[in-house]
């Protein structure tokens, strides 16, 4: 199973995670975890849909509705009873369309990530799950950058103060639309890891968002990202905005 007949099948795949021992969405449940792309759209799509069936569970019917549409199915003429009951369902029928166009443009206006910040953390996800390996390892930080450097890698000039007290992993570099990218890995001081990628910027940034991070959440993957003149910068962690925070501050 590819990655387009996985998605078509867990596009089906219930919110409530009562599919999950179903014989139906197994394989496509392991193409999922073996795919990292494939298991971000899974995590967003299952969380739009427990978002909507929250809404949509939010909304009371009014009573006798049912009822009414029953006996409304074995009548071929509209008694004046059924009038109000009519009128409630297409009122019902409006508050949902509503509620489901206001978290379609909710999330439509949403920031997101852009091709090089999805490739980077792909990049990253491939390098902590062993199927990507470093280009070279060292629990010093400042030395991974100079390696950068000596080899004319996208390297920043200085480490953000609190990544230059955490023990370093490795660094790992690649190209994207033929700009030179790195990646710095770091242990955090609970076990867990942040990531540091650097890209130079192919076109000049707006002034006025230097040094201002904007903070982007995708998936389980929190994100910050700022630019300081022709080098453009993203942390990156498996968690929440308020963790990526506390390392900027």
């Amino acid at each position: 199973m590819d990655n387009r007949e996985a998605q078509f099948v867990l596009s089906a795949y219930r919110p409530g995670g009562q599919d999950a021992a179903s014989p139906q969405f197994t394989e496509a449940l392991a193409q999922a975890r073996r795919d990292p792309s494939l298991q971000r759209w899974f995590n967003e799509s299952s969380a739009f849909d427990r978002a909507v069936t929250e809404k949509l569970c939010a909304v009371e019917a009014p009573a006798g509705l049912r009822e009414g549409i029953l006996v409304g199915g074995k009548v071929s003429h509209r008694s004046s009873w059924t009038k109000p009951l009519l009128k409630w369902s297409i009122a019902a029928a409006l508050v949902l369309a509503a509620i489901a166009g206001s978290w379609v443009l909710r999330e439509s206006a949403r920031p997101r990530l852009v091709g090089w910040q999805t490739n980077a953390l792909g990049q990253i996800s491939a390098l902590v799950e062993g199927r990507a390996k470093f280009d070279t390892q060292s629990d010093n930080p400042g030395e991974l950058v100079a390696w950068l450097h000596a080899n004319r890698a996208a390297a920043l000039q200085k480490l953000p103060e609190k990544l230059e007290r955490l023990k370093s992993l490795g660094c790992k570099t690649f190209f994207w639309d033929g700009q030179p990218v790195s990646v710095i890995c770091f242990q955090r001081e609970n076990g867990g890891l942040i990531h540091l990628v650097t890209m130079k910027a192919a076109a000049p940034f707006n002034r006025a968002s230097k040094n201002k991070p904007k903070f982007v959440q995708q998936g389980n993957w929190a994100t910050a990202t700022w630019c300081d003149g022709a080098t453009v910068y993203m942390l990156a962690l498996e968690g929440q905005g308020d963790q990526i925070r506390s390392y900027l501050l």
